[in-house]
């Protein structure tokens, strides 16, 4: 009976072994077929179809995933966000210091920077009453204050004068991915960014029209959110 259980360990073992490899395969595969012109967005907000297979799964750096490398070490694990869970959920952004702004609806009334709107009323647990849903929204100029585009990301030339929220709320793959990526690293949710390291992947695309994440390697706009995908 002993060694039975053993040898019915050791089939497991091997079995979550060759998964992991398969998984591996598979994802490598689909970073090479790949390209800008897979990007897709529906509707005013960003919705990807899919949601890639590392997802919350291998967490790496920027030149550890262009590698493909899995190791058995690996302990960090990756829970980011999408760009839409941002935009619909501004009181995620708290714990960061980026503000999402106000959403002034179509009666006039406001949410506050943190998604509660200005005439509701808090309960005695101090929990909000009458919730507004944000999911409606499809007007990115309905948004109003928050943090800038370019105050996240100084010295980039892109969306002058749009707040991070409103950019997410463009339908824009690039610079959706790369607030939601933003707020991401502020809340820790993906150790191998920082918030510095995504504001020079930012610049850098900027100023070569590409991002180098090891030496002679080239990443486009495609191959970049691919990459903040993986972290989700």
């Amino acid at each position: 009976m002993t060694i039975k259980n053993h040898q019915n360990d050791n089939m497991e073992d091997k079995l979550s072994s060759e998964a992991l490899e398969d998984k591996t395969k598979s994802v490598d595969s689909s970073r090479r077929r790949f390209t800008k012109a897979g990007l897709a967005a529906s509707g005013v907000i960003l919705t990807l179809a899919s949601r890639p297979v590392l997802a919350n799964a291998v967490c790496k750096s920027p030149s550890g995933f262009e590698s493909g490398n899995v190791s058995s070490h690996i302990q960090e694990m990756c829970f980011g966000n999408y760009p839409d869970y941002y935009a619909n959920t501004p009181e995620a952004w708290a714990g960061t210091k980026y503000e999402p702004g106000r959403y002034i609806n179509n009666e006039g009334s406001t949410t506050s920077k943190r998604g509660l709107t200005s005439t509701q009323s808090s309960t005695s647990n101090g929990n909000s009453s009458n919730t507004q849903n944000l999911g409606n929204t499809d007007n990115k100029g309905k948004w109003d204050g928050g943090t800038q585009f370019q105050q996240a990301f100084p010295g980039s030339r892109q969306h002058p004068g749009k707040s991070m929220m409103q950019v997410l709320w463009m339908g824009d793959p690039m610079g959706g991915h790369l607030c939601a990526a933003l707020l991401n690293a502020a809340l820790g949710l993906t150790p191998p960014l920082t918030e510095t390291r995504i504001v020079d992947m930012c610049l850098e695309y900027e100023t070569k029209g590409y991002f180098e994440p090891t030496a002679g390697v080239h990443w486009y706009e495609g191959d970049i959110v691919y990459y903040f995908q993986s972290l989700t």
